[in-house]
């Protein structure tokens, strides 16, 4: 029976949400909650595979050689062991560099970047089955991402990012559950993540940020492990006065973080990206590409192009002179431009060629861009003006991959291969996506790991 919190229940916070991750079974979860969990696991193992090309990879890997570490966890990709946290530190670098990874928008957080690095660390040093992995996945992700609905949206407004903060305590509480904490162990490990919370959105564009996806899963991991033996913290550190959700936010609403805890699963509201920039952009790229398509203009007739998106998007993305495709990926100019221009944006378009690219460049100076606050961040407008005086429209309410429009297994699956194809084998893909779809009912899933070592890495 699902761990459900009752109304005048006078339990904290932070008692209440340590409950529910020792009480709640995968038997508890429906099957599209244990389905979307497969979603995270395979999207997570593709856009980490993608990422091990970039240089900060190879320099973190030559630090870890360096400095040494008892083999217990592999990093992904390379075969080699070393400690679970140095793994879960390294992993969960390597999935956020593309910015590819699923987020959840009412959080404003990758939730499994930080999460699934520290859980498969875990589980290959304690031999856990996958059914226990994607148990500890769903609660560890509906305690970070409720800790963010609870904060509400002003701490992220101020420059906090979310995906850091969060995700230690998203870490901490799926570590926790695949240790079997109980429910006081639990709640000082919510403690231990509440009090290294940090991140800067300044290190935007630069290998600081997916450094706070990885720096987020080991630290959840070693406040699980402290907490297994004894190491003291508070107890109710989201409750009382000069509470975790006062400091960090003056907007913070307390009730979110348990209303409809056990009901309503918070993995169901993930959202996977088909394009590979700041998923704020998708709603314009949806747009444009549909335009592309089904305009039948030719692009040389267009004469400027008008966008209106949320307010939230031209914060994060206002930036019409990228100068490298990292850059790039935070330009609703450039990504916008590319999707009119080649009718996508994937990884491999983000280089410095494609910055420079003629075409792209003289779409991006045809674009204006304008943050309207009836707009949600889900929302974009799209005005295509062309030489002749006529125009196209087209309005987005849901761009692919929002949970109300979501990608399938399947499409997860072909996004996994176009990023795994230049390192993994035809066949370790098959039985990459084979052991993922039947998780629940894997003995081992290690073997996730050991089937994703590559043979040769060509830096970018």
């Amino acid at each position: 029976m699902s761990f459900i919190p009752q109304l005048g229940n006078p339990m904290n916070l932070t008692e209440t949400l340590s409950k529910f991750v020792v009480q709640s079974q995968i038997e508890d979860f429906p099957d599209e909650v244990i389905e979307t969990s497969k979603k995270c696991f395979l999207d997570w193992i593709g856009v980490a595979i993608g990422g091990m090309k970039d240089p900060s990879v190879e320099m973190l890997v030559n630090l870890i050689k360096e400095i040494g570490g008892k083999k217990q966890a592999r990093i992904l990709g390379y075969g080699m062991k070393t400690s679970i946290l140095n793994a879960a530190l390294i992993n969960g670098i390597m999935s956020h560099i593309l910015d590819y990874d699923d987020a959840h928008s009412e959080s404003r957080s990758h939730p499994s970047s930080p999460l699934i690095p520290a859980l498969l660390s875990m589980a290959e040093y304690k031999k856990s089955r996958g059914r226990d992995l994607i148990t500890a996945v769903v609660l560890g992700f509906e305690v970070g991402t409720r800790i963010g609905l609870g904060l509400g949206k002003t701490y992220y407004e101020m420059g906090w990012h979310a995906t850091s903060i969060l995700g230690r305590f998203g870490s901490a509480a799926g570590v926790g559950k695949l240790l079997k904490l109980n429910e006081k162990q639990l709640a000082r490990a919510i403690g231990l993540a509440a009090t290294q919370a940090g991140g800067l959105r300044r290190v935007f564009g630069t290998m600081g940020k997916p450094f706070h996806a990885g720096k987020a899963s080991m630290d959840g991991m070693l406040s699980a492990l402290l907490a297994s033996r004894g190491f003291s913290a508070p107890e109710d550190v989201l409750d009382g006065k000069s509470n975790f959700l006062e400091i960090f936010s003056g907007g913070y609403d307390p009730n979110r973080i348990t209303q409809g805890l056990g009901i309503e699963y918070q993995v169901l509201k993930d959202s996977f990206k088909p394009y590979a920039a700041c998923l704020l952009i998708h709603p314009a790229i949806d747009g444009l590409i549909w335009m592309r398509e089904q305009g039948g203009f030719e692009l040389d007739s267009v004469d400027q192009i008008d966008l209106e998106v949320s307010p939230l998007c031209m914060t994060v993305t206002d930036n019409p002179d990228p100068k490298n495709g990292l850059d790039g990926k935070f330009s609703i100019y450039f990504c916008a431009a590319l999707a009119l221009a080649e009718g996508r944006v994937q990884e491999g378009q983000f280089t410095q060629e494609k910055i420079k690219d003629r075409r792209v460049r003289d779409f991006m100076r045809k674009m204006k861009v304008l943050g309207v606050d009836s707009l949600k961040e889900t929302e974009a407008h799209v005005v295509i003006k062309l030489k002749d005086g006529t125009q196209w429209e087209r309005r987005v309410l849901t761009p692919k991959g929002d949970p109300e429009n979501p990608m399938s297994f399947d499409e997860i699956s072909y996004k996994f291969r176009s990023l795994a194809q230049d390192l993994l084998s035809g066949r370790q893909m098959d039985q990459i996506i084979h052991v993922v779809h039947n998780l629940e009912r894997i003995e081992e899933p290690s073997t996730l790991l050991k089937l994703c070592c590559v043979k040769k890495i060509d830096r970018q």
